[in-house]
């Protein structure tokens, strides 16, 4: 198989609604060297018969046939192994999701130009759900941390869109990327998770003017969200100190400022998973 540059791989299962547009927005890209693998998963309606009318279509589109039926993390890593493997960056691409035309294209600029970023990421647009269309930029806090950090200024909260997850990455980082993708154990906020080595090490291309489409109303908070208070204190808990681990791979700092950066963890763990305790925390 003749490796393309970008490898875009869609996990999924049960997506053959939404399937065809999202086929449909990846081939309109402006950018051309790339391959989409559907990483299929034991699905029960049309998803492999729409996959297979793509493929027929177009050569840059192929199928990868789990052996078995994988919970959502799993497959998400699978994905994320398979994407590796076929090209020197990959994008993970839910089944309902488009994006604009320029997408891959500038992102991809984006990562040729900074050798030491391992991803590139552009701003969110939502749409669907109860909410009008809105966007989601991050806060100019997360760029330059490893410099904010060594000199105390340490923010309040690390505001970035969780959809960064649907940027593109350098196949070098997939292992870390699925690593800290399955720690949580819970699809509920990984994708956030994953992304916060990302963004405190100054690793992410962001580029404003590439705009990605997340479709709302998925229902994941309403299946993976933790119930009871001791759940979810586990949840804000194992977010919290999984974030807080990451001091180890930054310069030293004094107990002040890693007393601030934990705070800071602790504080992203509640706006992250959603997940008040007492009402309060």
């Amino acid at each position: 198989m003749q490796l393309s540059k970008v490898a875009v791989v869609i996990p999924v299962h049960n997506g053959g609604e939404t399937l065809a547009a999202t086929l449909s927005d990846l081939l309109e890209q402006t950018y051309t060297d790339f391959s989409v693998t559907i990483v299929e998963n034991g699905s029960t309606d049309n998803t492999v018969e729409v996959a297979r009318r793509f493929c027929a279509k177009d050569s840059r589109v192929s199928i990868d046939y789990g052996s078995e039926l994988l919970p959502p993390v799993e497959n998400f890593a699978r994905a994320m192994q398979i994407g590796a493997s076929r090209g020197a960056y990959f994008m993970l691409r839910a089944c309902d999701d488009t994006a604009a035309p320029d997408y891959l294209e500038k992102l991809v600029r984006a990562l040729d130009a900074c050798p030491d970023c391992q991803m590139a990421a552009g701003t969110t647009r939502l749409v669907g759900g109860s909410k009008s269309e809105r966007t989601k930029s991050p806060n100019q806090n997360v760029f330059d941390f490893v410099n904010r950090y060594t000199s105390g200024h340490v923010p309040r909260n690390l505001t970035f869109p969780a959809e960064w997850i649907y940027g593109l990455f350098r196949s070098d980082s997939a292992e870390r990327l699925r690593s800290r993708w399955t720690q949580l154990g819970t699809p509920w906020c990984a994708a956030s998770f994953a992304l916060y080595d990302f963004v405190v090490h100054d690793e992410v291309a962001y580029v404003p003017d590439a705009y990605f489409e997340f479709v709302e109303g998925s229902g994941s908070k309403e299946k993976y969200a933790a119930r009871g208070f001791r759940a979810k204190l586990r949840r804000r808990l194992d977010y919290c100190l999984g974030c807080f681990a990451l001091r180890h791979s930054l310069p030293p700092v004094s107990i002040a400022v890693t007393a601030r950066y934990f705070l800071m963890c602790w504080a992203d763990s509640r706006r992250k998973t959603g997940f008040k305790l007492l009402g309060v925390l």
